[in-house]
Parts: C-alpha cells; sequence; structure tokens
C-alpha cells in the first residue's frame, strides 16, 4: 500500500506528498523536501518514510511538537485516515492507490443533478460552507488540544467556533445566534468576519466583542441578536483571557474541579444595545487544566426525563464527575448526542493544556 499526505488549508491551499522510502523532511528550512513556511513550523520540524510496507513519522527535536490523532509523538506508525498536526497545518494520510481510482471515474453526464428550486440550491450551498467552517473534530494548538463536538438542529446550524493565530497568540470565539436555519448560518459567518476584521486591531476579547456589538446594532436587522464569547490563548505564558456576551463564561477544571462556577454570564448578547461593556476575566493555567466553551443547545441535549433544560452548575458537576477520562471520551460522557434530533444548535468545545 503506498501513503500519500494531503494539506487542505482553510485558505484553498491544497497539496499531496507522496510517502517513499527515502525520509522526507517537512520544516520552514529552504532544504527541506517538504516545505511549510510558517512560524510554528520548525526548520526541521519532522519525516516521513516507508519500510516494510508501514509507514512512519518521527518528530526532529520540533518547538511545537508533532501530534498524530491529537497525541504528541516521537515517532509513530501511521496509516489512512490518521491526522498529523504541525504547527498550525493538519495534514491527512491517505491511500494513494484509493485516491487515485477516485480519479480515474468517468466524467458525470452533463447538467448535473437538478435542485428544486434557488432557495434549495442556496441552503444547499450554506450547508456545504457550514460544515466546513464548524465539525466535529479534534484540533491541536500550541499548548492545548482541543475537541470540538458539533451538531446543528437542522440541516443547517448557526452555532460556530472559530480559531485563529494572531501574532503571539490564538483567538478562540464561539458564537450563538439566536435565529436558526439559513438566517441562523449566514449570521454566523458575518460574524466571523467581522471577529477577524476587528481582532487585527484589538486583540483584547472584551473590546473586540464591544466593536463587534456596535456594527451589529449599527445594521439594525431584526432579530440579529447573538450570544457570545471570545478568548485570547497566549501558549508561551499559558494565559488564557477572556470575555463573554450573553453567553456564560468558558469553564474551567482543575484537579478535578470547577474552579469559576460563581462567574457571571457576560453582558448583553450581541447586537442589543450599542454602549454595551463586556468585562475581562484572566487566568494562569496549568498542564491538565480544561476548560470548556458551550452554547445553549448542550443544556437541552443533558436534560433527563422530565427536565427541559439543565442548568450551568449541572454542568459543572458532571464534569468533575467525568474528570479522569479522556478529554474526547467525557464530554461525550456529558453530551451524548446519539441519533437524537434537537430544538437548539448544540456547541461544546473542550480545551486541555499540554505538559509542552
Amino acid at each position: 500500500m503506498t501513503c500519500m499526505l494531503t494539506l487542505a488549508d482553510i485558505s484553498g491551499d491544497t497539496w499531496s506528498e507522496d510517502i517513499v522510502e527515502q525520509r522526507k523532511v517537512l520544516g520552514r528550512s529552504e532544504t527541506a523536501e517538504i516545505r511549510l513556511d510558517h512560524a510554528s513550523v520548525s526548520r526541521q520540524h519532522c519525516c516521513f518514510w516507508c519500510e516494510n510496507d508501514a509507514c512512519y513519522v518521527q518528530d526532529c527535536g520540533s518547538t511545537n511538537g508533532t501530534y498524530v490523532n491529537g497525541l504528541k509523538i516521537a515517532k509513530e506508525k501511521i496509516s489512512p485516515g490518521d491526522t498529523i498536526v504541525v504547527g498550525r497545518f493538519e495534514l491527512v494520510v491517505e491511500d494513494k492507490d484509493r485516491v487515485q481510482a477516485t480519479l480515474d471515474l468517468p466524467d458525470a453526464p452533463p447538467g448535473g443533478p437538478a435542485l428544486a428550486d434557488p432557495r434549495a440550491e442556496e441552503r444547499y450551498l450554506a450547508t456545504l460552507i457550514h460544515q466546513r467552517l464548524t465539525p466535529s473534530r479534534r484540533m491541536c494548538l500550541p499548548g492545548m488540544i482541543v475537541d470540538v463536538l458539533y451538531h446543528p438542529s437542522g440541516i443547517l446550524g448557526g452555532d460556530c467556533f472559530e480559531s485563529f493565530e494572531l501574532d503571539n497568540r490564538w483567538i478562540m470565539s464561539v458564537f450563538d445566534p439566536m435565529t436558526h436555519g439559513v438566517k441562523a448560518a449566514m449570521n454566523s459567518m458575518l460574524l466571523r468576519a467581522e471577529l477577524q476584521r476587528w481582532v487585527t486591531l484589538t486583540a483584547e476579547p472584551g473590546r473586540c466583542l464591544q466593536w463587534i456589538n456596535s456594527e451589529l446594532t449599527l445594521l439594525g436587522m431584526n432579530d440579529l441578536y447573538v450570544s457570545a464569547a471570545v478568548a485570547s490563548w497566549f501558549p508561551r505564558t499559558h494565559t488564557l483571557v477572556y470575555a463573554a456576551a450573553g453567553e456564560h463564561p468558558p469553564l474551567i477544571l482543575r484537579e478535578g474541579q470547577i474552579r469559576n462556577l460563581g462567574e457571571t454570564a457576560g453582558g448583553l448578547p450581541l447586537g442589543v444595545a450599542a454602549a454595551e461593556h463586556y468585562a475581562e476575566h484572566l487566568v494562569q493555567l496549568k498542564p491538565g487544566d480544561r476548560v470548556y466553551f458551550f452554547t445553549d443547545g448542550v443544556s437541552e441535549v443533558m436534560a433527563g426525563d422530565g427536565e427541559s433544560v439543565v442548568t450551568v452548575p449541572v454542568l459543572a458537576k458532571r464534569l468533575e464527575e467525568t474528570c479522569q477520562q479522556p478529554l474526547a471520551d467525557q464530554m461525550r460522557a456529558v453530551v451524548p448526542l446519539g441519533d437524537r434530533t434537537f430544538v437548539d444548535d448544540v456547541l461544546f468545545v473542550g480545551c486541555e493544556v499540554t505538559h509542552t
């Protein structure tokens, strides 16, 4: 079996590289066989090769480490379907023979499938876009592993999680529009654009929320009200700064106990009042600490028989009771999605500080 690495960046950059017997070094250096020119990638970050019909990846002493399926590795055997994180980039291991067979399929008949009407086409396109923007996934930031559990209430969802790098920090945000369907999905896309525009001017979460709030109130659109939480993660100092707008602040778990349960739920949702103020909180995290972001739909999933919603203290208690489980397992135990249908979108994000 011949394996290949595929990079599919959200910017649109896509390439593939075969894994062969000769070792290929991936890094920032101009001499690297696989070059990723970004500050999060070391000059010689890791290497790939085949040996005895198996494929391997080995870290080359990189600063930010090499991760396979969310776990930091020194040397690891890899197989099709594995995800490798190098700095800010995600590489997928694929079976080259299967990819080639797919590429060799005959062309589809002209015309393609006809959609029922222009509105159906818009919903279909919006669904594809939103699934790409907020999938359930695991990702690795410097000094932190992030698991995203996401389930829309219908074919479209408005809740979204965003993360991107800015200078010496990473910005993380959760948005929960107070609408559903196509309108909510479009609102989320607008919020992403506004966040990236304003955060380049001020990386302070509280002020960033204030400016986005001012923009939304000036638009004057009906029902454009959004609960949100924005955080800045500083991996070098393990510092998290966050602010919330109508959303409960992220819960912080340390040594089996939620440490900030008594914090207020932030200011009014975005788009309600132009002069709203959003207070910031700063916390110094330690390796092993976990941080949880969540939207209102989580309480619906957790509710049992005879319950309509579950309060944040109940969520905190369940997180404490399951704290010994690996992060992804804990999240799925606390928020069991199953095959149920929900009235509200479900977005649950868990972050765990790593030891490096």
